[in-house]
């Protein structure tokens, strides 16, 4: 059965369609361009048969019109042959011998001029094509009016008959250029059924990307686009394995504290076992919301997300006096969903409160598609070689503070899904982390 939907299919049938119109127009073309060049052709042969009649006239001694001599064509001698000459010298009268005893009926000139053409019907009620002229005599005074006349019969045939060639020729073109066409939309559509195959091979598990080496300069595009679904598809399993994996070990020791509990029930085993379910709960609604593969497709004001994580800082850290600020970054839009900008930032500023001594603040730029928000705070900051060791999963530089090292960790995952990354620097002093990410 024939895909409708196939592209192949519609290239084939608008080429030739094409084609076939265009052969239509050539054959027609050329039709009608023989047949005027053969009536053009034809008249010449008039025009020059009504050139040697007319010379052929003369004033006669008596002052009447003669003709010297008639033409010699045989086709003049044989009766009704379709070519007829005749000669009207007001009472006198000289015709062909083929015309006989036929008429041509023709409206004739009244005064000398150019040749005219007529068509007319002459003896059995053939069509003629016929050429007539009146020209002026000295000493007579009328003009003399010469005719000649062909069938059209011959001339149709010819124009005919070229048709015929012609719409032959142009069919045998027709049907090579059908094939051509044939062989150039199988060649114009391999590169899409080699993306084909290869999908298949990574449906399989025997290609990780798609080639775009020799590619056309129209479908590299597409297999480039391919290779960075499959980047992101990447990069969201790596993440909802990681969550996994974070969401195992969170649930440790909470699993340990009520199997312990169980092991030994007293009074305390209800409100230990409601404080384990509640911090188990928490971890799994963080860890799973988490998983969530991003998504490139949201667009979330930056201002709002950065306003409401800054009030919720000022309540937790309100204690010691900190201050929490933002500067600019108004209409700053960031290219993906809420959640996954509240869960970097929220770690990046509950991290920047626990070493800040007087105030942590964020700086939002977006330019070139890009968006840059910077966590400043006015701590110790990190050595240089330190700096790449805090954003590895589960890595604590200072035990004292609470926490499970996976903050930064998470940060750096989630913005890696967005084909973003997470810098730190010293900001002299304190530390300044800066997310680059994908601007809305």
């Amino acid at each position: 059965m024939i895909d409708r939907r196939s592209l192949r299919l519609r290239l084939l049938l608008a080429g030739g369609l094409g084609v076939l119109v265009a052969s239509l127009a050539v054959a027609l073309w050329l039709g009608q361009a023989f047949a005027e060049a053969s009536e053009r052709a034809f008249d010449r042969e008039l025009a020059d048969e009504l050139q040697t009649l007319i010379v052929m006239g003369e004033v006669d001694e008596a002052g009447g019109f003669a003709l010297q001599s008639e033409p010699e064509d045989q086709h003049y001698a044989r009766l009704y042959s379709g070519h007829y000459w005749r000669v009207i010298a007001g009472d006198r009268q000289f015709q062909s011998r083929s015309l006989w005893d036929g008429s041509l009926d023709v409206a004739l000139p009244t005064a000398p001029g150019r040749p005219q053409v007529r068509e007319v019907r002459g003896p059995r009620d053939v069509e003629l094509r016929a050429l007539v002229q009146a020209v002026a005599y000295p000493g007579l005074d009328q003009p003399v009016v010469f005719l000649v006349a062909a069938d059209r019969a011959e001339l149709s045939a010819e124009a005919a008959d070229f048709r015929l060639l012609a719409g032959g020729a142009v069919a045998l073109v027709a049907v090579t250029l059908l094939a051509l066409l044939a062989l150039q939309v199988g060649f114009a559509l391999r590169p899409l059924t080699r993306l084909a195959d290869t999908a298949a091979r990574v449906r399989r598990g025997e290609s990780a990307s798609f080639p775009t080496e020799g590619l056309p300069s129209e479908v590299a595009p597409l297999a480039n686009h391919l290779n960075e679904l499959l980047e992101h598809h990447d990069r969201s399993v790596q993440r909802a394995r990681t969550a996994a994996q974070d969401l195992a070990h969170a649930l440790k020791t909470p699993l340990a504290v009520l199997a312990l509990e169980a092991e030994r029930p007293g009074p305390q085993l209800a409100p230990r076992v409601q404080a384990e379910v509640a911090r188990m709960r928490a971890s799994v609604d963080r860890h799973l919301g988490r998983g969530i593969a991003a998504d490139p497709r949201g667009r979330t004001p930056v201002a709002p997300v950065v306003d409401a994580l800054l009030a919720l800082m000022q309540r937790v850290h309100g204690a010691r006096g900190l201050r929490f600020e933002r500067v600019a970054g108004d209409d700053a839009v960031f290219a993906g969903g809420r959640e996954d900008l509240e869960e970097m930032l929220g770690n990046l500023l509950d991290n920047a409160g626990k070493w800040a001594e007087a105030g942590v603040r964020v700086e939002v730029a977006a330019d070139a598609g890009r968006l840059r928000i910077a966590v400043r705070d006015d701590g110790p900051g990190l050595p240089a070689e330190a700096r790449d060791q805090v954003t590895r999963r589960g890595v604590r530089l200072d035990e004292q503070t609470p926490g499970s090292g996976l903050g930064l960790a998470i940060v750096q995952d989630i913005a890696g899904g967005y084909g973003g990354q997470l810098r730190l620097a010293d900001g002299a002093p304190g530390l300044v982390a800066t997310l680059d990410l994908p601007a809305g």
